[in-house]
């Protein structure tokens, strides 16, 4: 399972290096942000080329805000790519991600349910959100 996290800034890139500090270093995971001097299109390109990469593996993708742009460049790749996407991104969310990676029964719903349950106000199931709401 491959894990991707979008967000502004270096948010993603910050998050993955505190989670790696606290639960040591991991595989399988890519970070990105969008800094001030990029476009949508240029971030969008950047996760589907790691999406290529990794395409034959389950993938989630977390983003920091609901509706953001890093938020619309996962949106963007969803109809292309059976990926499951979590908004809401935070610490907490991530080390629990990998905790519960580490159990190769689980699966990327099972995992997106999990999260979901820990605290579902904070984070947003994008796929349910989509078929709700479209």
């Amino acid at each position: 399972m491959h894990f991707i996290l979008v967000s502004h800034g270096d948010l993603a890139k910050s998050i993955l290096e505190s989670a790696q500090m606290i639960i040591g270093e991991q595989e399988n995971v890519s970070a990105f942000g969008l800094y001030p001097t990029d476009d949508i299109g240029g971030l969008k390109d950047k996760i589907e080329v790691a999406i290529e990469k990794v395409k034959d593996q389950e993938i989630i993708c977390f983003t920091d805000l609901f509706s953001g742009s890093p938020f619309n460049a996962v949106v963007g790749l969803m109809e292309q790519y059976p990926i499951s996407h979590i908004t809401g991104m935070n610490l907490p969310m991530i080390l629990e991600a990998l905790m519960l990676r580490m159990n190769e029964e689980n699966t990327k719903e099972a995992i997106c349910a999990k999260l979901i349950e820990q605290a579902p106000e904070t984070f947003i199931d994008v796929n349910d959100y989509l078929e709700k709401n479209l």
